[in-house]
């Protein structure tokens, strides 16, 4: 027993800590200091750089190509004081950890370089926020999909939503409409790129063609008896399409066919193929839970069902979704570090532990490259599922 809770709390301790070096990467590894002093003047670069990038700051003046040639009064730096993209064309051609290393009064490159002179370390530290981003984001998604879908399935079944006919085909018609539409016309006329944009209007067009749509036809005298959504059915059916599909087959073919790949378009991807085995596992329990005693004595007592949803059942069946959102993070980095190992989905100018591990591919001597990205993966994975089987 206390072996288990060791390695629970190592797993729980290690993405903790790649939670941490995600958040904090450019105050740890960057080509800029954290603190200068420049003619008697402190400045803060990094921070700095996320003001400009915010529209908060403006650019120094003059401005500053490379601090590296900055003669400052004096400077704090990041422990790797080198960024993920930036070259070192010195020590290029992948230089060992151990080897011999033409750094002059920089710092060494303590886990070797690539072929362009890029410091691993700083690419390592770059590819954990990829990961993290990618891991916890569709994870996020795949939750925000499958517990309503799930949880409207395993309490409801096929006759606990009952609704007059014009309500659920005004939601249907007019809610697939307005998304059309959203697709068809508004995004390209707006050109918009932004995956939260694209989705916010979309739900949007949604609900407005929904709403719309449902109003007319409340006028229809036949539209108005009220019938059983069969909601259960209609989940179980979307889960099959997308279990016989293979998940991987699927997530290379949508990628490949969108002209700008990015890391938001991978999350969002990852995620919508992810919410089945979220809503399986919710409606499996749902389906125990609503049988239980102080459910029927709630529905006794004339709670709405809504309320008992929400308050009562939900909560309790949330226990399960914990251990499937663990699998299902190690499976994301996991899946993530694949596609950038073959180049695909991400894009070119990002570094990622896949992308690291792709180099060790054409350069075998570089055992660095292979051994650092390979041990980060393993590592992260091994958490992910030790923490999903204790939970």
């Amino acid at each position: 027993m206390k072996e288990k809770r060791k390695r629970h709390t190592v797993a729980r301790w290690w993405l903790i800590g790649l939670l941490t070096v995600a958040v904090f990467a450019d105050f740890i590894a960057n080509d800029r200091p954290l603190i200068a002093s420049v003619n008697g003047e402190t400045r803060f670069p990094v921070l700095h750089e996320y003001g400009e990038t915010l529209g908060l700051a403006e650019h120094y003046s003059p401005v500053v190509r490379s601090w590296k040639r900055v003669e400052t009064d004096w400077a704090i730096w990041p422990v790797v004081p080198y960024s993920a993209g930036g070259t070192d064309l010195k020590n290029g051609n992948y230089r060992s950890p151990f080897g011999e290393q033409d750094t002059g009064d920089r710092a060494r490159h303590w886990l070797g370089t690539d072929e362009l002179g890029r410091d691993v370390a700083a690419g390592l530290i770059r590819g954990t926020r990829i990961a993290v981003l990618v891991g916890f984001g569709s994870v996020l998604i795949s939750l925000l999909l499958g517990i309503p879908l799930g949880g409207i399935a395993g309490f409801f079944g096929n006759h606990g939503l009952r609704a007059p006919r014009y309500h659920w085909w005004g939601w249907a018609v007019g809610g697939t409409l307005g998304v059309l539409y959203a697709s068809l016309s508004l995004i390209p006329f707006y050109r918009l790129e932004s995956t939260v944009a694209i989705t916010g209007l979309a739900i949007s067009c949604f609900a407005l063609g929904g709403w719309l749509f449902r109003s007319l036809l409340s006028f229809i005298p036949a539209l108005k008896k009220e019938t059983a959504f069969p909601a259960d059915t209609l989940v179980l059916q979307g889960i099959e399409l997308f279990v016989n599909i293979p998940a991987l087959v699927l997530l290379i073919a949508l990628i490949a066919i969108i002209n700008q790949p990015s890391i938001g378009i991978v999350v969002l991807i990852i995620g919508v193929l992810r919410w089945p085995s979220v809503a399986r596992y919710l409606r499996a329990e749902l389906l125990r839970i609503r049988s239980l005693p102080y459910i029927e004595a709630a529905r006794v007592n004339g709670i709405p069902k809504w309320r008992i949803l929400f308050r009562h059942a939900l909560p309790n069946a949330l226990g399960p979704l914990l251990i499937v959102s663990s699998f299902a993070l190690g499976g994301a980095v996991l899946l993530e570090a694949f596609l950038s190992f073959l180049g695909i989905g991400i894009p070119a100018d990002e570094v990622t532990w896949g992308s690291l591990l792709r180099q060790s591919r054409t350069h075998p001597q570089a055992w660095w490259m292979a051994v650092f990205p390979g041990l980060l993966l393993t590592g992260t994975v091994l958490a992910a599922n030790l923490l999903g089987e204790e939970g």
